[in-house]
């Protein structure tokens, strides 16, 4: 009797694992993840807000045409600024793509609907010859 209560004890953790898998998965969908060419594709196809969540320093180094800054680490309080873009498609991107998703993150917890995380960030920008503006 103790092996099957170690047996069903098992079990629910295998199931409350998926769950727990599932549900982060449902979380990530919530922004979409695309690569530098599907970044410029869209930036020529569509009004997009462009949001670089670089330093200043970063950004005057040189930026995508028309994106506008807001610090990672200012988001949260400043996101105020680009919210009448909330329903609007917003590509984020950072130096190399991990910033970008906390940014990602944040503006879906402020109820952004139409998101797009460039993977990669500027550095896969350069990497493919796009241009820059400084």
């Amino acid at each position: 009797m103790n092996l099957n209560k170690n047996n069903y004890l098992f079990v629910l953790m295998i199931l409350f694992s998926l769950v727990l898998s599932c549900s982060s998965k449902a979380e990530q969908q919530e922004y979409q993840n695309i690569d530098v060419n599907e970044a410029a594709e869209l930036i020529r196809t569509k009004p997009v807000l462009i949001l670089d969540v670089r330093t200043p320093e970063e950004y005057r180094e040189g930026h995508i045409k028309g994106s506008i800054l807001i610090p990672v680490q200012d988001l949260e309080k400043e996101y105020t600024k680009i919210s009448d873009h909330i329903h609007n498609p917003v590509l984020i991107y950072c130096r190399s793509g991990n910033r970008s998703v906390t940014a990602s993150n944040i503006l879906v917890s402020k109820g952004f609907k139409n998101l797009y995380h460039m993977k990669g960030g500027i550095k896969d920008w350069v990497k493919h010859r796009m241009p820059l503006e400084k």
